[in-house]
């Protein structure tokens, strides 16, 4: 009910009826004629007569996808999903990138509030997690409005969920998959506990009581007496979590249920949505991972790696509407859990004995869980429409047990002998975000000497609150074992028997950046008016005042706190532009200018180390980073043919200073960590173009003919430049102080994560029973992490290739079977494409940084609606 009148309105203010040439022609002739003709026939010209009503309703460059489009590429996750937008890229399948910026560099929202993330590494959450049964529809807004949050570089993703229904619906869904990579062949696992086809540990995984005591207390482990700590390191859980085993991957499946209602109850219009669903899914790869330092490979390694991923959501919504009045609540909850196990093998370069063989164990439980509490209204008096939002979020990820084993290969028996003392790490960590914002806009419609103008207001006030707390064990010593105990199976190793005071004790790591809180405030308040100057030029003004604060503090659990203390404060006063200009029918370009932001998250500005398990990277974060600031400059031409059919072409210029960028380097001779930069500048610009037509195959073509044709095709070129003046400084993570920019030689280099080139296509068919689509996307080679080079040891950036990759969804109804009952087939990666990441290095060229087979996927559901 409000969306719809906010649409009528909306179509009127953009509507316009012209007298067509031939009619005014016609009444300079003969008056009289044409006053009887105008009686009989009105020939109407419609300029926005192919405008899409979303891009109608904005003076915004934007891409939407609607409902329907999300239903036809038959996409599970918003991620995928995005993938098909101009000007996207996904990476790693789970982190939007817009206009080849980082994931940092660009914001989701879920109905206007933003979303904490579970990933330590990561601002945004990944949107993996967010099923596209849930949406309605995703907006990605490409130039800054002032009424959006501040920090917005590359673009901002607001994703709307489903809301009251038109009609009472239920549905059930069901599915199969299967991967050429795992399905039907033998991988890695480890048992676990019996429940873990859920996502949900039983409690299995729980730290231990004597060491649980201990952390609630403060108290130091080494202060116990030999027994307790024998007692401590006994009671850790052993063969389930530690002992990996062939197991042949059998095909998992999916299913979930969607329900609506709407009632009236007098006059007040009643809405309930609910939807909720499991997937689980098993991979396997075997990732190449070489180390190149100063032209040497000095690691060259296979990780053979086992997955179990499943996945739970739920969706509730309930909305009430009276007259011009509506209130909406929303739940939304996700859990995801990767269950991993990885067996390493082949060469280290620190590795002692004369081959450098080794044989390295890891296992781990990574439990993400998302919760968000939403409550918004829409309220409208007249010329005066208020709204209001509250929300408040919860994210969580737990990381129990997180193992890793390493043994040497036996040059005499070819086995892997415990032959180095103090080579078994436990480590348990937990981090939690919470969220709340609460904001509100008003607006206002007013006639203002002669022009339709709209003025509106808000603010905008949030609080982020993270904890990360990381506990870190050893087993030490090991040095006099006996040889069949060497040999023997991890579990045996480390059994009860050899945890004694002669052969291994439970030792803690602790130090006073194991842990860290953060925090984020921002008060936020702008005010924007949206003028329509003609009925076919329309523009936007707007300034928007954020004033933020962030910590971050690192410690240990005692009590004591770290080194890099972090305490940042900044206002800003942010303009933003965009006009419109409808100058021929159908026909308009659009332009604008923004100042904006991006802050260093969290995990960036501590000094906490971090292992990555799905890079095998070591982080640590860097306390002198600072905010980065751009100016946005942006046009484009659209040029729309007819119902969904378009040609667009657009260029951007983007001004960063102080861009934060990835970087690795060598903490020791081939010892790698990953932390940030503030490069000094950088010049970010580029170009997009999409078209989109409607066909029909000519002639009388069986199965062809009598189907509506879609294609599809956007490409978006991207040339970025660092630069690093003699003048400028950098403050160098290493040494936290600050350094010469030219030391680092960045200047004329390409931005971090940054492609050249990205292209999305689509061509498929609909008709009354089926629809199919064949899915492209090619994203160019990218710089992964930029490589710091020491004197006389180089070390050249990790690069990845995304590839190409084909996808193809096929739907079909079976209303001859049951009357709703639908088949959908989605075929993934049908080239087979691997992932990608590489190094150059001058006089051995190209080496694998890792590289593994994705295989390719299909999945088969069943969906029957009642």
């Amino acid at each position: 009910m409000m969306n719809t009148m906010k649409l009528m309105r909306g179509a009127l203010l953009a509507s316009s009826v012209l007298l067509a040439p031939s009619a005014a022609f016609a009444q300079q002739a003969d008056p009289e004629a044409a006053s009887a003709s105008n009686q009989v026939e009105d020939v109407v010209v419609v300029r926005y007569q192919y405008v899409p009503e979303p891009q109608r309703r904005t003076a915004q460059v934007a891409s939407f996808l609607s409902a329907e489009d999300l239903a036809r590429t038959g996409d599970s996750d918003a991620a995928a999903a995005l993938a098909r937008v101009s000007g996207l890229s996904i990476v790693g399948g789970r982190f939007a990138y817009v206009r080849g910026l980082g994931d940092r560099y660009s914001s989701s929202l879920l109905n206007g509030s933003v979303l904490p993330s579970p990933e330590p590494l990561r601002r945004t959450v990944p949107l993996d997690l967010i099923p596209s049964d849930l949406l309605s529809g995703i907006e990605v807004q490409k130039t800054y409005s002032a009424n959006l949050p501040a920090e917005f570089g590359g673009g901002l993703i607001n994703m709307s969920t489903v809301r009251r229904p038109d009609e009472n619906f239920f549905s059930l869904k069901a599915g199969v998959s299967y991967n050429s990579e795992a399905t039907f062949q033998d991988g890695l696992t480890h048992s676990g506990a019996d429940q873990d086809w859920t996502g949900y540990d039983d409690g299995l995984r729980s730290m231990p009581s004597p060491l649980a005591d201990l952390i609630a207390t403060r108290t130091p482990l080494n202060s116990q007496s030999d027994a307790y700590i024998e007692n401590a390191g006994e009671s850790l859980t052993n063969s389930p979590v530690n002992v990996i085993q062939n197991t042949e991957y059998l095909p998992t499946g999916s299913f979930s249920f969607e329900a609506g209602a709407s009632h009236m109850l007098g006059q007040l219009e009643l809405g309930v949505v609910a939807t909720a669903g499991y997937d689980s899914d098993w991979s396997y790869r075997e990732a190449s991972r070489q180390r190149v330092l100063g032209g040497i490979i000095g690691n060259d390694q296979t990780a053979a790696e086992g997955r179990f991923e499943a996945a739970t959501n739920a969706l509730v919504a309930l909305s009430a509407g009276l007259d011009n009045h509506e209130v909406q609540g929303l739940v939304f909850y996700s859990h995801d859990t990767d269950k991993r196990s990885e067996i390493t093998t082949g060469t280290d370069f620190n590795a002692p004995g004369a081959t450098g063989e080794i044989h390295d164990e890891q296992t781990g439980w990574y439990e993400r869980e998302l919760t968000m509490f939403q409550l918004n209204g829409e309220h409208i008096f007249g010329d005066l429409e208020l709204s209001w939002r509250g929300a408040y979020a919860e994210s969580t990820r737990d990381a129990p047990y997180e193992r890793t084993l390493r043994r040497l290969i036996d040059p005499v028996t070819g086995q892997p002998s415990y032959l180095v003392a103090n080579s078994y790490d436990i480590r348990f960590s937990d981090l939690t975000d919470e969220a709340t914002s609460f904001g509100g806009d008003a607006l206002y419609n007013l006639d203002l000497m002669g022009w339709d103008t709209v003025l509106s207001a808000g603010f905008d006030t949030s609080s982020t609150e993270r904890e990360y707390n990381l506990y870190a064990f050893r087993f030490v010593g090991g040095n006099s074992l006996p040889d069949d105990v060497r040999v023997a199976r991890p579990d045996f190793l480390f059994s009860p028997d050899n945890i004694a005071p002669t052969r291994f004790i439970l030792q803690e790591l602790s130090t006073t950046n194991n842990s860290y809180t953060g925090e984020l405030d921002v008060d936020a308040y702008y005010a924007q008016a949206d003028v329509e100057f003609t009925d076919f030029i329309r523009a936007t003004f707007g300034v928007r005042r954020e004033e933020a604060t962030q910590s971050v503090q690192t410690f240990d659990r005692f009590g004591n706190l770290g080194a890099g203390t972090v305490d940042l404060e900044n206002d800003y006063t942010l303009p933003a532009f965009t006009g419109t200009w409808t100058f021929a029918e159908n026909l308009q370009l659009r332009v604008g200018y923004s100042e904006t932001i991006a802050r260093p998250q969290f995990r960036e500005l501590a000094r906490s180390s971090y292992f990555d398990p799905e890079s095998g990277r070591a982080y640590r974060g860097n306390s002198g980073l600072v905010d980065t600031e751009f100016k946005n400059y942006d046009a484009r031409v659209e040029y729309y043919l007819g119902r969904d059919q378009f040609i667009t072409g657009a260029v951007f210029y983007k001004e960063l200073t102080n861009p934060i960028e990835e970087v690795q380097f060598s903490t020791s001779t081939f010892v790698f960590e990953t932390t940030f930069i503030n490069s000094p500048k950088a010049v970010v610009q580029g170009l997009e173009l999409e078209y989109r037509t409607q066909f029909n195959i000519p002639g009388d073509i069986f199965f062809l003919s009598d189907r509506d044709w879609r294609f599809g095709i956007n490409y978006t070129y991207t040339d970025s430049e660092v630069e690093a003046g003699a003048g400028d400084l950098i403050f160098d993570p290493i040494s936290q102080s600050l350094q010469p920019a030219a030391t680092y030689n960045l200047d004329g280099s390409v931005l971090q994560g940054t492609p050249e080139n990205i292209i999305n296509a689509q061509l498929g068919w609909a008709s009354d029973q089926d629809e199919f689509n064949l899915l492209l996307n090619w994203v160019d080679d990218r710089v992964l992490q930029r490589g710091l080079s020491q004197p006389g040891a180089e070390l050249p950036d990790v690069m990845e290739d995304p590839g190409v990759i084909l996808d193809a969804t096929y739907r079909r109804d079976l209303n001859y079977i049951y009357e709703g009952l639908s088949l959908s087939i989605n075929a993934r990666n049908l080239l087979d494409e691997d992932h990608i990441e590489y190094q150059v290095s001058e006089g051995i060229g190209e080496t694998q940084f890792n590289t593994y087979a994705r295989g390719r996927s299909v999945s088969v559901s069943l969906t029957a609606r009642f």
